[in-house]
């Protein structure tokens, strides 16, 4: 599969935090990447949106550790995020905030079950359920999660499920590296998520779609005042 270099993509970054604290790196991300100029250059080249997210200390379904957070962007062109990731400037933020951190680009997976609906009202809190794995064939990966998904949505919607989008890696040119699927659920109830994806009525079926044993994590909006947009 491929996109055209002016397709939206989201771009995740995990990485281990430098500063001590989540509060520490709350001040650094806000006077560096969330400042009024490190937001106005990001929007500049493409950068739609932003948010933050913390490890989920209460699932004992994620890989996620403590002293790790997550960014989840959307951008309107891939080419802008590697505009904006080769400043040098940028460069040197990063390195204050991650001592190590992973950034992958992700396009929208064609054919796959994905929606978003609104979030009731009375459930303003979010939470992020990510999968990533390799896969033989998106193609076919595509194909068995759309499966699964289509007879898991009112199951989903039930428990509190608000968005559900599937994404194909975006591999840098000559780049060989195995296909990889992600999957980025969003949900306004906790309890509600950390029963679905123990149902194994709907999850066994997904096991067809992975090459290899899928990491998945669950996450949490970051304590305190971030700059997201």
């Amino acid at each position: 599969m491929s996109t055209s270099i002016e397709s939206a993509v989201v771009l995740t970054v995990r990485g281990t935090l430098v500063p001590q604290s989540l509060e520490a790196a709350r001040s650094l991300h806000n006077e560096t990447a969330g400042s009024e100029q490190g937001i106005a250059g990001a929007r500049a080249l493409g950068d739609l949106s932003h948010n933050v997210y913390a490890p989920s200390k209460r699932s004992k379904q994620s890989s996620a550790k403590d002293g790790e957070l997550l960014f989840i962007d959307r951008w309107d062109n891939p080419k802008g995020i590697m505009d904006f990731f080769s400043n040098p400037h940028v460069q040197g933020q990063a390195g204050k905030m991650f001592s190590a951190r992973d950034a992958t680009i992700w396009m929208p997976a064609r054919g796959s079950f994905s929606y978003c609906l609104s979030a009731p009202r009375a459930k303003p809190d979010r939470f992020v359920g990510l999968i990533r794995a390799t896969v033989q064939s998106p193609e076919q990966a595509i194909a068995i999660f759309a499966g699964v998904d289509a007879k898991a949505q009112r199951d989903a919607r039930k428990r509190g499920l608000v968005s559900h989008e599937l994404f194909v890696k975006m591999s840098a040119p000559g780049e060989a590296s195995p296909f990889e699927l992600l999957g980025i659920d969003v949900w306004c109830d906790f309890a509600g998520m950390t029963e679905h994806y123990q149902d194994q009525t709907h999850m066994t079926g997904l096991g067809a779609a992975f090459a290899g044993p899928p990491q998945a994590t669950v996450w949490e909006q970051a304590a305190g005042h971030w700059s997201e947009w």
